[in-house]
C-alpha cells in the first residue's frame, strides 16, 4: 500500500492508503515519487468551481521522483536521468 491524496466529494479530500501500482505493459515503468503537490486546478475541482471530478480520483500531478522498476523492454533506461516535458 501507498499514501495518496484522494478526492471523495466537494470539499472532501483525504490522505488514504491505496494499492501499489503494477507494471501492466512492456514499456511501463514505476516511478517512486520523492515529492508531489496538488495545484490550483486540483483546488478548483475540490471546491466545485471548475468542472466535475469523479469520487476516488487521486490528486496531484506536480511530481518528482526516480524510476524504481521497469520491464525488460526499457530496462536500459532504469538509471537514466529524465527531464520533464
Amino acid at each position: 500500500m501507498m499514501k495518496a491524496v484522494v478526492f471523495h466529494g466537494i470539499g472532501d479530500i483525504r490522505l488514504d492508503d491505496v494499492p501499489d501500482p503494477q507494471l501492466q505493459q512492456p514499456a511501463d515503468a514505476l516511478v517512486r515519487f520523492t515529492s508531489s503537490a496538488i495545484c490550483g486546478t486540483d483546488l478548483h475541482m475540490v471546491r466545485g468551481t471548475l468542472g466535475e471530478m469523479e469520487s476516488d480520483t487521486i490528486l496531484g500531478h506536480e511530481r518528482a521522483g526516480y524510476i524504481a522498476r521497469c520491464d525488460t523492454a526499457n530496462a536500459y533506461r532504469e538509471f537514466d536521468r529524465r527531464e520533464p516535458g
